[in-house]
């Protein structure tokens, strides 16, 4: 369980449900691109930590990644429910969903790991 005074920040969790001529999902990665196609499903408290940031290679160029953790308890997560291919937004950072882990399989907190990806 993660107690409540680490839960500091909000998430609001974004589903883009744009599609493209043949019917895949079209890839966006920036705070402008919330658009009409993009969907606000609901917001969530959480612990936000910095885990670490890297140069690479990104779209023929190279660019700067920061990998953040994320904590939540799993009922918050898990009443919408939080998928992979959406994205987070917490504290005016725009993050893209790497993988949720359900701690010691409990059903009591939720561990995301995101990559904020700056273009």
């Amino acid at each position: 369980m993660i107690s409540a005074g680490r839960l500091r920040f909000t998430a609001t969790i974004y589903r883009d449900n744009a599609q493209d001529v043949i019917g895949k999902k079209k890839l966006r990665y920036s705070l402008a691109s919330l658009n009409q196609d993009t969907y606000k499903i609901g917001t969530f408290r959480c612990d936000l930590r910095d885990v670490g940031a890297g140069e690479f290679d990104y779209a023929g160029g190279t660019t700067s990644i920061n990998t953040w953790e994320i904590q939540a308890r799993w009922d918050a997560i898990n009443q919408f429910p939080l998928k992979e291919d959406d994205k987070l937004k917490i504290d005016g950072k725009l993050l893209n969903i790497v993988g949720i882990r359900n701690e010691a399989n409990r059903d009591r907190l939720a561990t995301i790991i995101a990559e904020e990806i700056k273009i």
